[in-house]
């Protein structure tokens, strides 16, 4: 009876690690699976960013390097960049504030002119895309929309500031032009 009775508590101990193992490795199996849910979340947002801006530049921001997860470099008609455009990808159940601040250091260090998060989970108060303390905040289904329109006001200033290159020189220029013997010969 004892050699059975110890037998009996050793499988007993035996069934109970091994069901701590299979918790354990459950358990890691998500984390993992997680981790797998955002690297794919991210990827498909870059593969829609360049099949829907084909003339941008959209680079993928490394694993382990301090950035957001990619950026868009924004181009015109001509192919010269205007400006450029973050995206952090999230995929949690939870929207986090500190995903702002830290998003707002990364378009300072990255020069960028406007940050987006792209999140499954939306903060409390916001129940479609919109703009948080200086970042743009949408959901998955909207960034195609959204990065259009940040798209176009980047294009417009660009072009507004080009506009504005050596306005002071132009109408010198200009003046210079108007009050010359030759636009005066002409005119006459």
């Amino acid at each position: 009876q004892e050699m059975f009775d110890l037998k009996t508590k050793e499988y007993k101990l035996q069934m109970e690690q091994q069901q701590k193992l299979i918790e354990e490795l459950r358990r890691k199996s998500e984390q993992g699976s997680m981790q797998l849910q955002g690297e794919s979340q991210e990827i498909l947002l870059e593969e829609i960013l360049k099949e829907h801006f084909p003339f941008d530049i959209i680079e993928e921001v490394g694993k382990g390097v301090e950035g957001a997860d990619c950026r868009q470099l924004v181009r015109n008609n001509s192919g010269v960049v205007c400006g450029s455009i973050i995206y952090e990808s999230k995929r949690t159940e939870h929207f986090t504030a500190d995903w702002i601040d830290k998003l707002k250091k990364d378009m300072l260090s990255q020069g960028a002119d406007i940050a987006v998060i792209v999140t499954k989970a939306m903060p409390k108060d916001m129940h479609q895309f919109g703009e948080r303390n200086g970042v743009y905040i949408c959901q998955f289904s909207e960034v195609k929309s959204l990065a259009t329109v940040l798209r176009n006001a980047i294009l417009k200033m660009s072009e507004l500031r080009k506009s504005q290159e050596n306005k002071g020189d132009k109408m010198v220029a200009l003046y210079d032009y108007l009050t010359s013997p030759e636009f005066v010969g002409q005119w006459k």
